[in-house]
């Protein structure tokens, strides 16, 4: 029971750290942009590059000193990240394609794209608004915490634990009925699918290449609404006109039933063909 309270003090300690500093980068951002801070790609960029920049120094300062880990445990080894940013995108986005193919097949989905008011400044900011958010939530919920309950008990629970708070992360969109449920289903398929990812490449890399390539090619891209929100321009490659129990109706496609399709064949491709990482854990 003490090193249970032991772990779950360091982890609550994380979650505060990294989230004071989130909370202060906000409250600098609304300081200098004002209450319509959030229509501002910009702003929203610094927002979460501010928390973004706090989880990463938490995570090096309590493993550093606190668990008296060295650099190469706290998952962001630089020789990993080409192989693990670039494939780890190509994966989220390939995957994407399989529910959006079964809808069309269904036809559920047409291809009807409507980019005239495409910029591709507003893409980059996109793109770049969709990568630092997706650092920022994968440092919270797979750096620290998913560190200290896989390393002193199991994957198992450390998969556990971290999916727990992902999906609290999207609370407010899985409340929204049905398709807020399947969604919440999504969202926990997506995470094992994450975590997996974790575990057999051995450092976050993987992880948050197919966490943005999912998201990036949703939003910024096609611009589908991604988890119930717009992260892409004014602009649009699809329309939906099928039943929301398969499309996901304003959530998005993560909210309809096609949807799952994604995450399922994410989590057989990284059983089926990333090798496990051999390293051991460290232990206390």
């Amino acid at each position: 029971m003490r090193a249970m309270a032991v772990s779950a003090g360091r982890i609550l300690l994380f979650l505060a750290l990294s989230l004071s500093g989130l909370s202060i980068a906000v409250l600098t951002v609304v300081h200098f942009g004002g209450q319509n801070w959030f229509a501002d790609t910009r702003l929203r960029i610094a927002a979460e590059a501010g928390g973004a920049l706090s989880g990463f120094i938490t995570l090096c300062l309590l493993a550093r000193f606190v668990d008296r880990r060295g650099w190469d445990t706290i998952g962001f080894n630089l020789s990993a990240a080409p192989i693990g940013l670039g494939g780890g995108t190509l994966l989220g986005a390939a995957i994407f394609g399989v529910p959006l193919a079964l809808l069309m097949a269904m036809n559920y989905a047409h291809f009807t794209p409507q980019y005239a008011r495409f910029t591709l400044d507003a893409l980059v900011l996109a793109l770049i608004f969709v990568f630092v958010n997706v650092v920022d939530q994968e440092l919270l919920v797979r750096s620290y915490l998913f560190q200290e309950v896989w390393r002193k008990y199991s994957s198992t629970a450390a998969v556990t634990i971290s999916t727990i708070v992902f999906v609290a992360l999207h609370a407010g969109v899985i409340v929204k009925g049905l398709n807020g449920a399947i969604a919440g289903l999504d969202v926990m398929l997506a995470s094992i699918l994450i975590c997996l990812a974790y575990i057999r490449s051995g450092a976050l890399w993987l992880p948050i290449g197919i966490h943005f390539g999912w998201n990036m090619i949703q939003g910024p891209v096609l611009g589908v609404a991604v988890t119930g929100s717009d992260l892409g321009g004014q602009w649009h490659a699809f329309t939906f006109a099928g039943p929301a129990l398969w499309t996901g109706g304003a959530i998005g496609i993560e909210g309809g039933l096609a949807g799952l399709a994604g995450p399922l064949l994410g989590i057989a491709f990284v059983l089926l063909f990333i090798k496990p990482h051999m390293a051991q854990k460290t232990s206390d």
